[in-house]
């Protein structure tokens, strides 16, 4: 069986030239964890996950950077993150999308077979994989996908 016969083509989507604050409402409204990033010719030019941005406005641990004065006993100082959640994220929700996207999207063919997808999706720890036809974002696959289709029935409990 075949990644194309089982797809979801209907797939969420979020442009590259819209900003976190649009993804961020995509995220809530659709109960989603990761969105493509997608140009104006609907090719994949990334993906952005709420991982990424739990980075972002996470607390971080101190920082060890070079100190401004140049002390013998003491060359570096500790910065500490001390900017609450609220503010990160509030200065977040303009930044341009692509600013946190990863370049590089979970992608399989179009033509791909299934055992193909599941290996790729253990290989990259991937939710789902974005399928592509010429180069164009033809639809999303799940590992639920996969499973449905291939179960012949559901286990009982």
């Amino acid at each position: 069986m075949l990644v194309s016969d089982i797809i979801v083509r209907d797939v969420v989507k979020v442009k590259e030239s819209e900003r976190i604050r649009d993804v961020l409402e995509r995220f809530l409204l659709y109960q989603i964890g990761e969105l493509p990033v997608v140009n104006d010719r609907n090719e994949i030019v990334g993906w952005i996950t709420a991982r990424e941005i739990m980075k972002r406005i996470g607390r971080t641990g101190p920082v060890i950077v070079p100190a401004l004065m140049c002390n013998v006993l003491f060359p570096y100082a500790a910065l500490l993150d001390d900017e609450d959640m609220d503010r990160k994220l509030h200065r977040l929700m303009d930044c341009n999308v692509m600013d946190i996207a990863a370049r590089q999207a979970p992608v399989i063919r179009f033509g791909s077979e299934l055992d193909e997808a599941a290996a790729l999706m253990g290989r990259v720890h991937a939710h789902s994989l974005l399928v592509e036809k010429n180069g164009i974002l033809a639809g999303k696959v799940s590992p639920y996908d996969i499973l449905r289709c291939t179960c012949v029935e559901p286990p009982a409990y």
